[in-house]
């Protein structure tokens, strides 16, 4: 890979003026819990203005203005989240061991990263509720503002047991927002443009976790930020960038929703009524099929490989190749996350044009089911000179074995919505959403505790890898065994 020192002369401009804007943010930084209280007052005023209570209102099948420009929005927050996300894993060496280090062994580090999970998995099923009673542009607003705030605390942090609490609290305010964002989506996108909507969300996460990468660049040459200023600018402009949300994000009036028009809503002068129904509903709505329990042993195998390489990747990397932390962070980020940004916009036509020809939903599940099936012997067959075989592959072709799993996950982020909204009562497609995430990423939580323990008793990391490959192939035999439904003109 050609690091960004190799092309200074082209990149010359480029360069410093990100570094400009990055110092400009850095001394705004100190205003970030001033201008999130102002925010979330101005949040409150808006919701009581417009209502709280998300609305039932008329199916609008062709997309509107507004339903472009949702995700648009989105896209921008979405990788402000996972950017937030990867960082602390990009900075794992200058937080344990560098200058202003905070004290902790790699298994503590791993118990840093597992609080987050454990608290986002517990939460999603929650955010998800409030998301399908809620203004969804409430929840996605108060989460985005939450969670950078968050990280502008996590440069603050003076000892592990700081650093632990501040990451359990971003799992609560993240837990919130990917469920009802992806839910506000396909409340506006409908038949031919559902997965492409997705997918082109679903690719903001990429773009944050390949700007991760870089964060040791950030903190170190050529920004000399440090890893404390690094995470207090990057919550200053998540705050900030909670004004656009306020004035260019919409929940849906009229033009999409999940339930069916009514005579009454169809009138101009009529309100849209508020939806109402319990926990227990919902669940028995959820669980009368075997189709969401596949789902979720599913969406629960993906994520152990998935959370695994968002954590423990450019720790692996250093291990198995001696690279700096600097060059590791680049090389864990960038080519896997290239490989699911194209895979999310490639699947998501594929997916969209497999669904227009057949008019068979289930279709949509084959994509990331093909997906799966082919990354998993790949993450495997890269592994097996970590697990000691004489086998000698190379940075490159480690990188490009690897990058399959991206190849996956992207095909699933893309689909993985449509699929579920084809599956079940679409009304309660943010709960069912944020329950998938509760078994993605409780078995995220657990696999990363896992790498710190096995790296802390000196045992290499390739080895929950290599099981998460392993895994990877019965996930993707699981979509394809998923019930047939019948055609759905909303589906």
């Amino acid at each position: 890979m050609i690091s960004l020192a190799d092309t200074s002369q082209e990149l010359g401009p480029i360069k410093q003026f990100m570094v400009d804007f990055l110092h400009s943010c850095s001394n705004l930084a100190p205003s970030t819990i001033i201008l999130s209280l102002c925010i979330a007052v101005a949040a409150i005023v808006l919701g009581v203005k417009n209502g709280f209570a998300k609305k039932v209102v008329n199916i609008s099948e062709k997309p509107t203005k507004w339903a472009w420009a949702c995700v648009a929005v989105l896209w921008v927050v979405v990788m402000l989240n996972y950017f937030d996300r990867q960082l602390l894993a990009v900075l794992n060496q200058s937080i344990t061991e560098g200058n202003d280090a905070i004290e902790m062994t790699q298994g503590q580090f791993g118990t840093v990263t597992s609080a987050f999970l454990i608290v986002y998995a517990a939460l999603s099923p929650v955010g998800g509720y409030l998301a399908d009673r809620f203004s969804r542009k409430f929840i996605i607003l108060m989460s985005l503002v939450v969670w950078s705030v968050v990280t502008y605390m996590t440069g603050m942090s003076s000892s592990f047991e700081e650093l632990i609490f501040w990451r359990a609290l971003m799992g609560v305010s993240e837990a919130f927002y990917i469920p009802a964002a992806l839910a506000l989506i396909t409340d506006y996108h409908r038949g031919k443009t559902r997965s492409m909507a997705t997918g082109l969300h679903m690719s903001g996460i990429y773009a944050g976790q390949i700007l991760a990468g870089y964060g040791a660049m950030m903190a170190g040459n050529p920004c000399q930020l440090g890893w404390r200023l690094t995470f207090e600018t990057f919550g200053f402009i998540g705050v900030a960038y909670g004004l656009i949300v306020i004035f260019f994000l919409r929940d849906p009036e009229g033009d999409a929703v999940a339930a069916p028009a009514t005579e009454e809503s169809t009138t101009e002068d009529s309100k849209p009524a508020e939806e109402t129904f319990g926990v227990g509903e919902v669940l028995k709505s959820l669980f009368s099929g075997r189709a969401f329990i596949m789902l979720l042993v599913a969406y629960a195998i993906a994520g152990f490989a998935n959370w695994f390489l968002m954590g423990w990747y450019p720790r692996l990397l250093i291990d198995m190749f001696g690279l700096s932390e600097a060059d590791a962070g680049p090389q864990a980020t960038t080519w896997i996350n290239f490989a699911k940004y194209g895979a999310v916009l490639l699947a998501a036509v594929a997916a969209d044009a497999w669904y227009a020809r057949t008019r068979n939903p289930n279709c949509r599940a084959f994509v990331p089911g093909i997906g799966f099936c082919l990354a998993g012997p790949c993450v495997v067959i890269a592994m097996l000179p970590a697990l000691g075989l004489p086998i000698e592959f190379g940075l490159t072709a480690t990188l490009a074995l690897v990058a399959m799993q991206g190849v996956a996950q992207g095909s699933l982020d893309a689909t993985l919505m449509p699929v579920l909204r084809s599956q079940i009562d679409e009304r309660f497609a943010a709960t069912g959403y944020g329950m998938l995430n509760l078994t993605s990423v409780g078995a995220g939580a657990l696999i990363s505790w896992l790498g710190g323990y096995l790296k802390d008793a000196n045992v290499g990391l390739g080895l929950p890898l290599s099981v998460a490959g392993m895994l990877m192939i019965v996930c993707g035999l699981i979509f394809f065994f998923l019930p047939r439904k019948k055609e759905d003109a909303q589906a």
